[in-house]
């Protein structure tokens, strides 16, 4: 009787031990998703500024004397000094013709080291052309 009383309590003290093995267990998932559902934020913030650098300069090329020089000039100073903590290294080329093309891109911030994580955001418009009518 006596061994089996201290096998009682002995079994008493580990009560509540698979909650704590399953919140062991549990935790570094979440935490996981924590930082990836942080990571992707990021990732969308930076193709935003992308977009928002690369539209910028799209309507600084497309106007009667804008060029593309201007344009991609535009949308790189926009991209350094509002996108400063969210687009990082921001590079800018374009293309002309009659649609003007801009593309904008840069790494985004990130929460796990070596995980690099690249936006690019292209943005397109009719260049501007003043003619005369003519008429019948």
């Amino acid at each position: 009787m006596t061994c089996r009383l201290l096998r009682c309590a002995w079994l008493r003290g580990e009560r509540g031990s698979v909650s704590v093995i399953a919140a062991a267990i549990a935790f570094p998932v979440v935490i996981a998703l924590l930082a990836a559902f942080f990571q992707t934020a990021l990732w969308f913030t930076a193709r935003n500024t992308a977009l928002s650098a690369a539209q910028q300069g799209v309507d600084v090329a497309r106007g009667t004397r804008g060029s593309l020089a201007q344009g991609e000039a535009a949308a790189c100073a926009f991209a350094r000094t509002v996108g400063a903590g969210m687009l990082r290294g921001p590079t800018c080329s374009g293309s002309t013709g009659n649609t003007i093309a801009i593309t904008v891109c840069g790494d985004a911030p990130s929460l796990v080291a070596l995980v690099p994580m690249r936006a690019c955001e292209q943005a397109q418009g009719a260049r501007e052309r003043f003619t005369t009518r003519t008429s019948p």
